[in-house]
């Protein structure tokens, strides 16, 4: 069994996985851009009951974004760390917040039609990305 750590980017934040990833992907949907601020927010889905949470004593805050989802993040720097679908037994962890995100290559888009048209020049095939 793997061990996947990761955190926020002031450190108050840590956390711990102890289970394999799934479903590594970009999400382009209007929600992930205004919450992530960039085109695309890239996501990997863990079995909620893996995650521990440490640190210097700051918990995630979570925001309730949509009637079915909440996002964490950190209260002090501001780092988007996770979403959770409620009654999901998974809990989706920004790829970029993992101290090792080399492993999570995204395997597919969601929502491409909510990407900026820009974004169609870039192919993402087989966990790889190619300009066209």
């Amino acid at each position: 069994m793997s061990e996947y750590t990761g955190g926020c980017l002031c450190g108050k934040i840590r956390y711990k996985i102890s289970e394999e990833p799934i479903f590594p992907h970009f999400c382009s949907c209007h929600m992930c851009q205004r919450w992530s601020g960039s085109a695309v927010a890239t996501w990997v889905d863990f079995p909620r009951v893996s995650l521990s949470f440490e640190g210097s004593g700051t918990e995630l805050t979570l925001y309730r974004t949509c009637e079915t989802t909440q996002r964490g993040f950190c209260p002090v720097c501001g780092s988007g760390i996770c979403a959770l679908d409620d009654g999901s037994e998974y809990i989706c962890i920004t790829v970029g917040t993992l101290d090792d995100p080399n492993p999570m290559a995204p395997e597919s888009q969601s929502f491409p039609e909510s990407a900026p048209s820009w974004l169609a020049d870039w192919r993402f095939e087989n966990g790889r990305t190619e300009f066209r």
